[in-house]
């Protein structure tokens, strides 16, 4: 058809219009249709995958991309496979990009429970507060992305690891944000198309996101207005004045592993700093009765005792 239009023969007009659409259609045959229906921080897929990526000891990489323009969106070393590894990389991709529309991950435990119930883990419980829609499958196909990039950074990143000398986990997790995923994206990830983004402005401070993505417990202040964590004690302490709060037996409080490690708690809508007790007596005597030897009284029957009745 090529030569006959570039001989300048008589071709029919039905023939030639067939001729354009097929031609037009070969032409979008490998347009990025799934891609394009998807929207910036639509959805988030999040993994973790093990490896020996620096020295000797065998660790785990956490990373989050988003699925629409294939960008890393931030990674993170640990030793183990664990719930704060993904904390880190909820709240870094907040502070630097919004809130995502929705995350998609695997079935472990940080995610959902033996009841395949996503709002009573720790992460979905954040999820829910932040209207982040989380959604777990045991099909890799299912998220496919993120286990396209975890075999591109096993391929990739280990060598650049090598060859930089690196064995410290500290020194792993900044080369692996500022220098290897910003080159990766640049080479491999889309624009982001601010008509068509779905990722929401982040509303939160650093101070509020501390305390919204952190692990929460329910615990009861007992008689001495205290709270109880691990077999130690807390003391409830006003933030803004630095005064000790003190509040009822059993009042319940809910108590705070924030994101940066410390300790707070949550009474009646109201946050407060958690300060350690290091001695905590359970019972108070007087200075006079410290140094008094404690006697002990000996147990004697009395007269119409039944045992007395076959003394011999």
């Amino acid at each position: 058809m090529k030569n006959a239009i570039d001989n300048k023969e008589d071709i029919k007009e039905e023939k030639l219009e067939l001729f354009e659409t097929r031609q037009i259609a070969f032409e979008q045959a490998h347009i990025r249709r799934s891609s394009n229906m998807l929207g910036f921080g639509e959805e988030i897929q999040m993994d973790a995958c093990k490896k020996k990526w620096f020295g000797e000891k065998i660790t785990f990489l956490h990373l989050a991309i988003d699925k629409a323009t294939k960008k890393v969106l931030f990674g993170w070393f640990e030793y183990e496979e664990i719930t704060r590894g993904y904390f880190i990389l909820l709240y870094n991709t907040i502070i630097n990009y919004g809130i995502p529309k929705r995350i998609k991950t695997d079935n472990r435990n940080s995610f959902s429970n033996q009841d395949n119930k996503v709002d009573t883990t720790q992460f979905g419980m954040i999820c829910n507060m932040l209207n982040i829609e989380l959604i777990t499958t045991s099909i890799a196909t299912a998220k496919a992305n993120i286990e396209r990039e975890n075999l591109t950074f096993k391929n990739r990143l280990i060598a650049e690891l090598r060859h930089e000398g690196i064995t410290d986990i500290d020194e792993a997790n900044r080369f692996l944000n500022e220098v290897f995923i910003p080159k990766m994206n640049k080479k491999f990830s889309y624009e982001i198309d601010p008509k068509t983004t779905k990722m929401k402005p982040n509303p939160y401070t650093e101070e509020e996101l501390n305390l919204i993505i952190s692990e929460k417990y329910t615990r009861i202040v007992d008689n001495a207005s205290s709270i109880k964590y691990n077999n130690t004690y807390y003391i409830p302490v006003n933030p803004d004045t630095g005064e000790i709060t003190c509040f009822k037996k059993r009042t319940e409080c809910q108590f705070i592993i924030t994101y940066h490690a410390e300790y707070w708690c949550k009474i009646e809508d109201n946050y407060y700093m958690l300060v350690e007790l290091k001695d905590r007596k359970t019972t108070m005597k007087k200075e006079s009765e410290n140094d008094k030897p404690v006697e002990k009284k000996k147990y004697v029957p009395p007269a119409n005792h039944p045992w007395r009745k076959f003394k011999i």
